[in-house]
């Protein structure tokens, strides 16, 4: 059983012996510049020691691994390049030094647990060619958020993971990854073809000049839409797919806010068009839609369309 407590200066010795365990392990990958002349040094250890921002892992009373939790500001996180991050006004906490014995398992899982059993507000960093921890990070929800450099100038991936609040993703067809791609289509198939009972082509071409826009909680879908320009989907401008999968907690009006927002910025939307399914009505009345027909089927449910007539 894998136990977490603060190091000591009287662990030293067993932490570099983990430092150089995992320095083995970046070597034996393919990762031959990170952790290079010396680093991390004692000193360093020492220091996180000094801000109680030290950890040992323990297995069976033996030392296995180690890693530095230290509270905000990261000095190197003040600036991020080619991207942003998800927030950058909460405080956080950032995990540095990660390391252990490469017979030892789940010691990434359990210092993210431990992490955030503390804050909900995590950032991360690793050098570009360390494809074990980058495969970590990303398995356990986190966002890559753009290129930090370190006080020597060493270029890093930055990563963030808000736990328990929706983090919003905007991106046109081309910028998806696959797997992006194809958890909105999954969610989008779960809720309009499985759990509706509707047979309809939900691939309809109109993806791929579409802004795809969602929301996650830890990872997970929540809600999602897409903005199609005008002359796809519809005549004008039009916003369609909406889901919400957790209902009853604001994020559906989250996601069609956004949507508005993106409408605007990016096909300079004055009227925003969209078919709702007629039950809906005012869900989408509360954020300034208004009905403009008269009810029709679509695909088997009732519908109506319903027009956001944007002021100057």
């Amino acid at each position: 059983m894998q136990i977490i407590r603060e190091a000591r200066p009287t662990d030293m010795a067993d932490i570099m012996k983990v430092m150089d365990a995992a320095k083995g392990i970046m070597r034996q990958s393919g990762n031959m510049h990170q952790w290079g002349e010396g680093y991390p040094s004692k000193a360093v250890i020492t220091a996180d020691i000094e801000k109680n921002g030290g950890f040992v892992i323990e297995d069976g009373g033996r030392i296995v691994g180690y890693f530095a939790s230290l509270s905000s500001p990261e000095p190197t996180y003040a600036r991020i390049y080619e991207g942003k991050w998800l927030d950058d006004d909460l405080p956080y906490h950032v995990v540095h030094r990660i390391a252990s014995y490469p017979e030892v398992h789940g010691i990434f899982n359990s210092i993210m647990d431990f992490c955030f059993s503390m804050d909900s507000n995590i950032r991360i960093d690793t050098h570009r060619d360390n494809t074990i921890m980058q495969h970590n990070i990303e398995k356990h929800g986190f966002t890559y958020c753009g290129i930090i450099y370190l006080a020597n100038g060493d270029e890093r991936l930055a990563y963030q993971k808000l736990k328990d609040k929706p983090v919003f993703h905007q991106k046109t067809f081309q910028e998806l990854t696959v797997d992006e791609l194809y958890e909105l289509l999954r969610v989008r198939s779960e809720v309009f073809v499985v759990e509706q009972n509707c047979v309809y082509q939900d691939m309809d071409g109109d993806d791929q000049m579409s802004i795809h826009l969602w929301l996650t909680v830890a990872g997970k879908v929540v809600a999602l839409a897409r903005v199609c320009p005008a002359g796809t989907h519809m005549q004008d401008i039009s916003i369609g797919r909406v889901i919400t999968t957790e209902r009853g907690k604001g994020y559906g009006r989250q996601m069609l806010l956004h949507a508005i927002e993106a409408a605007k910025e990016h096909f300079g939307a004055k009227q925003i068009d969209i078919e709702a399914q007629e039950y809906a009505k005012a869900f989408y009345e509360s954020v300034g839609f208004k009905q403009s027909s008269e009810t029709f089927m679509l695909d088997g449910i009732p519908h109506i369309r319903m027009t956001l007539n944007i002021e100057e």
